[in-house]
C-alpha cells in the first residue's frame, strides 16, 4: 500500500470536466489499495455540485477543501478599486459571496474577470496557496507520493513547498494543459520561468494528457516523462435514464472556446441539406449545454433558431442524460502551429456515450491527433479546417446518411473499436500512475 496524496484545485464535488480525472484517479488508486488524501479548495460561490462525482468522495481517506472564497471578492476589489468605490457595494459583495442571487454572482465574477482580467486568477491563486501551505507543509511528512494536477499553476508552488518539506517524498507534476496557459498574457513569461525551473528541478516525474501539455520539459527533465491521457468510468452512467426523443438530435455539451471551436461549418452542412430537401427540419433538434450561449448562436446562425435548445450549464448527470439520448454527439477542437495535440476531456467522455461523434478542428495544421483516435475509435467523422476541401463532403454524406437511417427506423452506422476504447476507462489510466510509482518507490 501507497500513501498517495492528490493536490488540485479541481475535485469532486466541483461540477468541472476538470475535477473528473482527479477524482476518477483518486477513485481507482484507492479500489487498488492505496490510502489516498486529497487537498483541494471548496466550491466558490458561481460553481455548482456535480452529483456523480460527489459520491466518489466516499473512497477518499483524508479530504481537505480550503476556503479561499470567504472574503476574497471583497478584498480583491478594495485592493484594485479602493475603500471609496461605492458601485460595487459590500451589500452586493456580501450578497454574492452567500449565493443568495445566483444571477448577481455571476455578473459580478463576469465583471471581476473583465474589468482585472489575469489579475483577478492570479490573486485567487496566490490565496490558495496562502491558505493551503500549512497544510502541505503537515502532510508531507505522512505521504509517500504527491500527485499536482494543474492549472492553475498554484499546486506547483504546493508540490515545490513538499519536496522542500520532505525530500523523500515522490512528486508527480500532472498536467492537464500546458503549464504557459495557467498565466495570464501579462504575467506570464516572469511567473512561467519561475514555475517551469521549480518543475524542473524538483518533480520526480512529469505526466500530461497530451504531449503539448509537456513538450516544454522535454529538453531540459532529467526524470521520466510520460503521456497519460484522460479517460472515461463507465459507473457514471448507473442508474442514467435514457429520454425518448421524437426527433434526430445533435447534442454539444461542454465548453466552447471563443476563437478556437467552432461549429458553423456542422450548420453549413445540416442547413444545405435542408434546402437541398434531404432532410426535413422540422425533425431536427440541436442541443446546447453550456455558458458561451451568445457564441454558439452566432455559430448557428438565424436559420437554426427555433430548432436549438439552449440548456445552460448543467450538472454533469444531466448532461450525460442529454447525451445517452442523443443522435449525435457535437465536438470541436482546433490544431494549429504552436499549439497542436489538443484532446478535450469532452472526447473521452464521449466514447464512453457510445454514439457517433462529429468532430471540427479548427487551424492549419491538418492530421490533428484527435483525428486519428476518433479514426481508430471508428467512433464518427472529422471535419479539419486545414483538409476542408476533402472533409466538408465526406461530413456532409455522414450526416446525411445517419439521418436516412434514422428516418427509415434503422439504427445508426456505428461500430465502435472497443478494444482501443477500453483502454481509456480511468481502471487502466490508474494502472498507468501506480506502475510509474511502484517502480520509483
Amino acid at each position: 500500500m501507497k500513501k498517495i496524496l492528490i493536490v488540485t484545485e479541481y475535485f469532486a464535488p466541483n461540477n468541472e470536466i476538470a475535477a473528473v480525472r482527479t477524482t476518477k484517479l483518486a477513485k481507482y488508486f484507492k479500489l487498488k489499495g492505496n490510502h489516498v488524501g486529497v487537498v483541494t479548495r471548496s466550491l466558490r460561490f458561481y460553481e455548482i455540485v456535480d452529483p456523480i462525482l460527489h459520491k466518489e468522495l466516499k473512497y477518499i481517506d483524508e479530504y481537505v477543501a480550503i476556503n479561499v472564497e470567504s472574503m476574497i471578492t471583497k478584498n480583491f476589489i478594495r485592493n484594485q478599486l479602493g475603500s471609496s468605490e461605492g458601485n460595487l457595494s459590500e451589500h452586493n459583495v456580501n450578497i454574492a459571496n452567500k449565493a443568495i442571487s445566483k444571477l448577481l454572482s455571476s455578473l459580478l465574477m463576469f465583471y471581476l474577470k473583465t474589468k482585472f482580467s489575469g489579475s483577478f486568477d492570479l490573486y485567487l491563486c496566490r490565496q490558495f496557496i496562502r491558505k493551503t501551505r500549512k497544510y502541505i507543509k503537515r502532510l508531507s511528512r505522512q505521504y509517500d507520493v504527491i500527485l499536482t494536477s494543474s492549472g492553475p499553476f498554484s499546486v506547483n508552488i504546493l508540490g515545490d513547498i513538499a519536496k522542500r518539506k520532505n525530500p523523500d517524498i515522490m512528486w508527480i507534476a500532472d498536467f492537464r494543459d500546458p503549464l504557459i496557459n495557467s498565466f495570464p498574457w501579462e504575467t506570464r513569461i516572469k511567473y512561467y520561468l519561475t514555475v517551469h525551473n521549480i518543475i524542473t528541478e524538483r518533480a520526480d516525474v512529469i505526466t500530461g494528457v497530451s504531449d503539448i501539455c509537456v513538450e516544454n520539459f522535454k529538453d531540459c527533465f532529467k526524470g521520466r516523462i510520460d503521456i497519460i491521457s484522460n479517460g472515461f468510468d463507465e459507473d457514471d452512467l448507473s442508474g442514467i435514464d435514457v429520454i425518448r426523443n421524437e426527433k434526430f438530435v445533435f447534442t454539444y455539451a461542454g465548453t466552447l472556446y471563443h476563437g478556437k471551436q467552432n461549429l458553423s461549418v456542422i450548420f453549413n452542412a445540416i442547413s444545405e441539406l435542408i434546402k437541398e430537401g434531404s432532410i426535413k427540419k422540422d425533425n431536427i433538434k440541436i442541443n446546447y449545454l453550456g455558458n458561451e450561449v451568445f457564441y454558439f448562436a452566432s455559430q448557428a446562425g438565424v436559420e437554426f433558431q427555433n430548432i436549438c435548445y439552449v440548456s445552460g450549464k448543467v450538472d454533469r448527470e444531466l448532461s450525460l442524460q442529454q447525451q445517452l439520448s442523443s443522435n449525435i454527439l457535437l465536438l470541436a477542437s482546433w490544431n494549429h502551429t504552436g499549439y497542436t495535440g489538443v484532446i478535450t476531456g469532452k472526447f473521452l467522455e464521449y466514447m464512453m456515450i457510445n454514439k457517433p461523434i462529429i468532430c471540427t478542428v479548427t487551424g492549419n495544421l491538418p492530421e490533428s491527433q484527435l483525428k486519428k483516435m476518433i479514426e481508430k475509435a471508428n467512433s464518427g467523422i472529422v471535419w479539419e479546417q486545414a483538409n476542408n476541401e476533402i472533409d466538408y463532403p465526406k461530413m456532409k454524406d455522414y450526416i446525411l446518411k445517419q439521418y436516412k437511417r434514422y428516418e427509415a427506423g434503422l439504427s445508426l452506422d456505428f461500430t465502435p473499436n472497443l478494444e482501443y476504447i477500453n483502454q481509456f476507462k480511468y481502471d487502466n489510466i490508474a494502472n498507468k500512475f501506480i506502475e510509474i510509482i511502484n517502480k520509483a518507490l
